[in-house]
């Protein structure tokens, strides 16, 4: 019966948005390629004395054409990375570099043909691959016409005026998934991560989740046949409370693991999780958070939850709190998050020290270094606890992930 409420659910990441994008991106740059070849062949075989070509028309036609249809049919896994993603993208620029020295410089037909490679690399690399390769783009089809081993070209105005074409053109090539923000490599990490955290959970389901409810069903018979003996052990009582909160911790993480998708609803998923919690422990929530969308990125709002949800979990096991105030607030580009509660607290200055820091600090601490920000911890004995975090907004228009 637990098992059935607890679905690993790993199909559901076939149907995101991501994963249709992932099957079908490779079309763009496809679809470019095969145009900018049919423009190169229709250039070299209406205009045929207008290009200087090394190479017959008919037979560089024929082998660019092969070339390219292996391109469209067999595409790399850009998104998984690799040396064969990159060697496939090195074979590619040679490729063009050799077309460009061989058919013209500036005055190529297959000049368009050339930012095949880097409209690949500005959909699917990063940010520092694309401009390498946008840099000697321009490098090498200046160097072909500067100094051409096959047959001399002179530089005029209309050899500028390609120049300047080309320049304009890489640069728009480079720049403009980042421009549209619609930088698909990091949504597809997104995903990665996403599917991931199905997987770990469908793990710990399978693993830890059950082992735990059948550690806590034997320590219910235990007790079950020790009270038909006529005898009560607080060591047996102890341990199915242990095995119980240990279940429901992992039924807490599963959830979230599962089911949360990072879809901007975090202050809405943080509201059940409180309400939940106040139906679990006699912990009286105040929540004060701001009416407006936080404006953080899907895995900033899935670790600020993880953070809320830790500290919270801390207090219900340890604090002995009555009263806990949870509070969002954004001011100066900055999103300030603080959980204060009213119960036993700790010696804060004995707890800086690394051997005696407690394991759910360490997390958090790392969990708010990972999304860039700033995490601190007030507490003194006797006089509760407060949890600070300082996290920096994103620049409005831009596409934010960690």
């Amino acid at each position: 019966m637990e098992r059935g409420k607890v679905g690993t659910g790993l199909g559901k990441g076939q149907n995101q948005p991501g994963s249709r994008w992932q099957a079908y991106i490779w079309i763009a740059p496809a679809a470019y390629r095969l145009l900018a070849f049919a423009i190169a062949t229709a250039l070299m075989l209406l205009l045929p004395s207008t290009f200087p070509l090394v190479i017959p028309p008919l037979i560089l036609a024929a082998s660019v054409g092969i070339y390219s249809l292996v391109k469209v049919w067999q595409p790399p896994r850009w998104y998984q990375g690799g040396v064969l993603c990159f060697a496939s993208l090195g074979i590619d620029i040679a490729i063009c570099i050799f077309l460009i020295v061989s058919s013209g410089g500036l005055y190529s037909p297959f000049l368009l043909y050339t930012l095949a490679p880097l409209l690949t690399a500005a959909i699917f690399l990063d940010t520092k691959v694309t401009t390498s390769i946008a840099g000697l783009s321009i490098a090498y089809v200046v160097s072909s016409h500067l100094y051409n081993p096959f047959y001399p070209i002179s530089f005029s105005l209309d050899g500028l005026s390609y120049f300047l074409f080309y320049l304009v053109a890489a640069c728009l090539t480079a720049a403009l998934p980042y421009l549209t923000n619609v930088n698909l490599r990091q949504r597809q990490q997104a995903q990665d991560i996403l599917r991931e955290r199905q997987r770990l959970a469908g793990e710990i389901h399978d693993g830890i989740a059950q082992t735990l409810s059948a550690l806590r069903w034997q320590a219910q018979l235990l007790g079950h046949h020790l009270a038909r003996m006529g005898m009560s052990l607080d060591e047996v009582t102890q341990l199915h409370k242990l095995a119980e909160q240990a279940y429901q911790d992992v039924r807490e993480s599963l959830e979230l693991l599962h089911n949360y998708a990072a879809d901007g609803n975090l202050l809405h998923h943080l509201q059940k999780y409180l309400e939940r919690l106040k139906g679990d422990a006699n912990i009286n929530f105040q929540l004060d958070v701001p009416t407006t969308e936080l404006g953080i990125g899907p895995s900033a709002e899935f670790e600020l939850l993880r953070i809320c949800q830790e500290a919270l979990t801390n207090i219900r096991k340890h604090s002995g709190a009555h009263n806990v105030q949870v509070k969002l607030s954004s001011a100066d580009n900055h999103l300030e998050l603080s959980i204060a509660d009213d119960g036993c607290g700790f010696d804060a200055n004995y707890h800086e020290g690394q051997e005696a820091k407690g394991h759910g600090l360490a997390v958090m601490q790392e969990r708010a270094e990972a999304i860039g920000g700033r995490l601190e911890v007030l507490s003194s004995l006797g006089k509760g606890t407060e949890v600070k975090l300082e996290l920096p907004l994103p620049h409005r228009g831009r596409l934010w992930m960690q």
